[in-house]
């Protein structure tokens, strides 16, 4: 499991009325160790994150998915965050998604998730070419 899905558990467990899924997490803890400015495309980041998780997994292995189901998780999470005021979609799609986190949604990570697991989150994945 990686670290990213377990932190993202840890603050589901500190935050129990959030009214956010695991998966919706992940995307904000992405969004928040992955500024738009590193360049990296971010729907396919994000669905290649989402991949390695036990949350999308069959109980044997794999994602029992297509990816356009995938995509549409990742969007559904997007704009779940957007309504709760957590980060800012600028353009949503198939192809291309541009989004950033807002003030509030970087307040909750930084409350919710300690100094040394965000450094273990950012350097599994984040802030990489």
């Amino acid at each position: 499991m990686p670290i990213v899905e377990l932190v993202a558990k840890r603050i589901l467990s500190r935050n129990p009325g959030i009214d956010l899924r695991i998966v919706d997490l992940i995307v904000l803890l992405w969004l928040y160790s992955n500024p738009y400015d590193s360049k990296r495309r971010q729907l396919s980041s994000m669905k290649n994150v989402l991949r390695m998780t036990e949350s999308i997994q069959s109980p044997g292995g794999g994602v029992p998915i297509t990816d356009d189901e995938l995509t549409q998780i990742v969007l559904a999470s997007l704009d779940r965050l957007k309504r709760k005021g957590l980060v800012y979609v600028r353009s949503a799609g198939h192809i291309f998604v541009k989004g950033t986190m807002t003030e509030k949604g970087m307040q909750l990570i930084q409350e919710s998730v300690d100094t040394p697991s965000l450094r273990r989150v950012t350097s599994e994945f984040g802030n990489n070419p």
